[in-house]
């Protein structure tokens, strides 16, 4: 049998930093165990005012990564990767966050869909919860869809974990500058729309640390909800959101003041919440039962109030409106 050889790409790794002493030693160490080295890592910090900069200093005199360091205080997500890009030098880019461990295996795993196949144009990787303690561990059932069930034609990556080619980038005209969340999504559904051909690697797994507690996730996701408001994406989602809140609603106004009625009311929210999260918690105890409702609560408080604040900043800020538009719209660069 002759054996087929792939030729082997060289990959620029980005990333975008700001105030994660916490975390980011835990990145660049699990980034130098991988069985597959990057050829440079250009890592972008956003303006860190703790000891960030400081430990990647520290981490790059003794590493033998190819690392290089790009301090720009006051740039966003979005303006950091594209920064990160524009001073990478290879034409597969490798996309991770700080808040991430990568399987050893991850990098080798992103990469080898564009050697197999030359007409990839962006490789999908996964994540799995990074937890700590048990609220953490429940939180983490709730928030993080199934590797298993994504649809490889609609799974949309997160940019802790993808890969996509340095053309494909400059097509769409970066990642939209102006979003401060979000700013994956829409940069994913441009490509998208331009007809890039995406692949799913299930095994390019990279552990993302769940938030701590519950104030963290609602602001993790009001800020998630409004940068799709600013967007306008995702409309579909939030209104099935605002359609069961109404209906609880209307339901509690017809019930009145009948305290069997209001608790009838009580028990089929408490069944939609145990459908909308809660029975995917494994090792049901009424300790990891009551931290699911709470949890699934929160999101959807933190969803349904950060989309109507996106909205409100899209309608007060006609630059952006337009900004978005254009770049939205833009026509494609051959």
């Amino acid at each position: 049998m002759i054996e087929t050889r792939t030729k082997k790409a060289k990959i620029s790794l980005i990333c975008t930093v700001k105030n994660e002493k916490e975390t980011i030693l835990d990145l660049l160490e699990s980034l130098e165990g991988q069985s597959r080295l990057p050829d440079e890592v250009v890592i972008v910090d956003g303006g860190s005012t703790d000891r960030t900069v400081e430990l990647i200093k520290e981490f790059m005199k003794r590493s033998k990564l190819n690392i290089r360091l790009i301090v720009a205080p006051g740039a966003n997500i979005a303006q950091g990767r594209n920064i990160a890009i524009e001073n990478s030098t290879y034409d597969v880019i490798v996309s991770t966050d700080a808040g991430c461990r990568l399987h050893p295996r991850w990098l080798e795993n992103i990469v080898r869909p564009f050697e197999e196949d030359p007409s990839v144009d962006v490789v999908s990787g996964v994540y799995l919860p990074w937890h700590e303690n048990e609220f953490q561990e429940v939180a983490g059932y709730i928030i993080f869809p199934e590797v298993d069930r994504h649809d490889p034609q609609k799974f949309l990556p997160s940019s802790r974990s993808v890969a996509f080619k340095k053309e494909a980038w400059r097509r769409v005209g970066g990642y939209p500058k102006y979003l401060y969340t979000a700013e994956d999504t829409l940069f994913d559904l441009k490509l998208k729309r331009l007809g890039m051909k995406f692949v799913l690697a299930r095994n390019a797994i990279v552990y993302w640390r769940v938030r701590k507690n519950l104030r963290e996730i609602f602001k993790q996701h009001f800020n998630y909800a409004k940068g799709d408001g600013e967007a306008f994406i995702r409309v579909r989602r939030y209104l099935l959101v605002y359609s069961s809140l109404l209906l609880v609603l209307v339901l509690a106004a017809l019930f009145g003041g009948n305290p069997l009625s209001w608790i009838t009311v009580l028990l089929l929210v408490l069944l939609g919440l145990w459908f909308k999260g809660v029975k995917k918690v494994r090792r049901k105890t009424i300790k990891r039962v009551m931290y699911g409702y709470l949890v699934v609560f929160v999101i959807l408080l933190g969803l349904s109030t950060g989309f109507i604040a996106g909205l409100i900043n899209r309608i007060r800020n006609p630059w952006l409106r337009q900004y978005l538009k254009e770049w939205w719209s833009a026509s494609v660069v051959n």
